[in-house]
């Protein structure tokens, strides 16, 4: 039970409780619903790994948003996985109903442990490399975020792109909607 209350996680949970007060001076509150779809490791393949996402922007001013991510899907080796993210967007509008918001901030990340169920798995720079029989794998890191498209089709009802570039791992999309 210790191993759960690492420093990530202990991290992420303050962010959440401070986001929860950043909520009051909002001047909105909009959700985006995603599913993932293809995503590819560098250079490696490509693959479909199914999953959603939601997230909550607070918007401060009309260009400054922090939001609140969590998310469940398949990762490349068909296992359960995830993540917590809280950070800023800079929401930039071009177009009548265009957006471009680039985000930044911490992410708790997590997934099925590859030793537990991969014969070959010998570890990785990300997850780590040394063996362990914990349930989850999991990884802290406070430079997450993504790039975002936002196409506005009416008021209150908008289709949303994201990319995260996670480089030099993982190039991970994800398409939905904004309400």
């Amino acid at each position: 039970m210790y191993r759960l209350f690492n420093k990530g996680f202990i991290y992420i949970i303050i962010a959440w409780l401070l986001f929860l007060q950043v909520g009051f001076l909002a001047k909105e509150v909009d959700y985006n619903l995603k599913f993932y779809g293809y995503s590819s490791h560098f250079e490696k393949d490509w693959f479909f790994h199914p999953g959603l996402q939601l997230d909550r922007d607070f918007y401060l001013t009309n260009w400054f948003v922090i939001r609140s991510a969590v998310s469940v899907y398949r990762d490349s080796g068909h296992l359960a996985a995830g993540f917590f993210h809280l950070g800023f967007r800079i929401n930039a509008r071009k177009f009548d109903n265009f957006y471009v918001r680039l985000g930044f901030g911490p992410s708790f990340i997590w997934r099925q442990n590859w030793w537990l169920h991969r014969d070959t798995y010998e570890g990785s720079s990300f997850y780590g490399e040394t063996y362990h029989s914990d349930r989850f794998e999991k990884a802290f890191l406070w430079y997450g975020g993504d790039i975002e498209v936002e196409w506005k089709i009416k008021p209150n009802m908008s289709v949303v792109f994201a990319t995260v570039p996670g480089y030099p791992v993982i190039f991970a999309n994800s398409i939905g909607f904004r309400f």
